[in-house]
């Protein structure tokens, strides 16, 4: 029952995850964003991820994430689609984080469970935190769902990235869920040879061995593939694939993130 379950939950999260990353059809589409210059694209996604996280309101944060929405709409991208590619993990991950500050943020009582008091102002930094990611990760998820992975290449080579980050990156991007088949191939193969099920104890050892046979694997993985990089000439450079030039759209989108942070900057201040 524990490997089922174990089997199953890599799964899903694997074919998810694949169908997030890779999946380019919505960079196809004439949207908005899939119009904006890549290189723009990257400078506007961290300002705008850099005024969002730096935000204390809770009013500016929500603002903020259905800018992102609209700007999703525009993009021609479901928003069912793209909401639940915001929200599905965010909950897990950030509620790690954010459950024990309910109780260690000191403040006026809210209420109490087990012993513990939580503080209203422990539960505000809470649903500031949540928002905050949830709104970041919706920045990043666009410019991920609008743009190429080429594009996103050449954009980071234009930027002057050293070339050896660009191709540990695209290394990475390519070749990690392929691993992950051969990890989850593993643990089938391993269960199609058992008589009976395995205890707990039992199973997390074997995912223990899987997961190291993995890491051997993806170590001999990359020794062949450098290899056969350099056979063919790779000298650590990465040439962008064609010319970027900004349009009249370009344009108009800059001064449109840079009117958002500037309006938001002088009324998180108190200058409006």
């Amino acid at each position: 029952m524990t490997m089922g379950f174990l089997e199953d939950t890599a799964r899903e999260v694997m074919e998810f995850t694949t169908e997030a990353v890779f999946s380019e059809r919505y960079a196809r589409r004439g949207g908005l964003l899939q119009r904006i210059d890549p290189r723009l694209k990257i400078v506007c996604l961290v300002v705008l991820v850099a005024t969002v996280v730096s935000l204390q309101d809770i009013r500016v944060v929500i603002a903020f994430y259905f800018f992102a929405l609209a700007l999703a709409i525009l993009s021609k991208l479901p928003a069912l689609e793209f909401t639940r590619r915001v929200w599905v993990f965010i909950p897990i991950f950030t509620g790690i984080i954010t459950i024990p500050s309910i109780f260690m943020i000191p403040g006026e009582t809210a209420f109490k469970l087990l012993g513990l008091v939580a503080t209203w102002e422990g539960i505000h930094w809470g649903v500031l935190f949540t928002l905050r990611v949830a709104t970041a990760v919706s920045y990043a998820i666009l410019f991920t769902m609008t743009s190429r992975w080429n594009e996103i290449v050449s954009a980071l080579a234009s930027f002057k990235v050293p070339g050896m980050v660009i191709t540990i990156t695209t290394l990475t991007y390519r070749y990690i869920f392929l691993l992950a088949k051969l990890l989850l191939d593993a643990m089938h193969a391993r269960r199609a040879r058992l008589t009976g099920e395995l205890g707990m104890v039992e199973s997390w050892k074997e995912a223990g061995k899987h997961i190291g046979a993995t890491f051997i694997k993806a170590n001999a993985l990359g020794e062949e593939l450098y290899y056969a990089m350099l056979s063919r000439g790779y000298v650590n450079e990465v040439q962008p694939l064609g010319e970027f030039r900004f349009e009249r759209l370009d344009y108009a989108f800059l001064a449109l993130t840079a009117l958002i942070v500037v309006l938001t900057v002088t009324f998180t201040r108190g200058l409006l």
